[in-house]
């Protein structure tokens, strides 16, 4: 008999498997979005712009923090 995993135990460990980055950028970046390009999207979350206040920016889905850097 083979176990089955639940979605949320699924979401749970690859959250435990992609560890947030300080990602630093420079204002010629802009706009961010995250997964950052060159990424493979296919085993991502979906592409989100950041918004970034006071020079940083939080992706909504992996927790990455970007700075702007100038």
């Amino acid at each position: 008999m083979s176990e089955k995993i639940s979605n949320q135990q699924a979401n749970s460990n690859q959250a435990e498997s992609s560890p947030q980055q300080r990602i630093e950028v420079t204002a010629d970046d802009l706009p961010i979005s995250c997964p950052m390009p060159g990424k493979t999207l296919w085993s991502q979350h979906p592409r989100v712009f950041i918004p970034v206040e006071n020079g940083e920016g939080h992706c909504p889905y992996c927790g990455n923090h970007f700075i702007v850097k100038s």
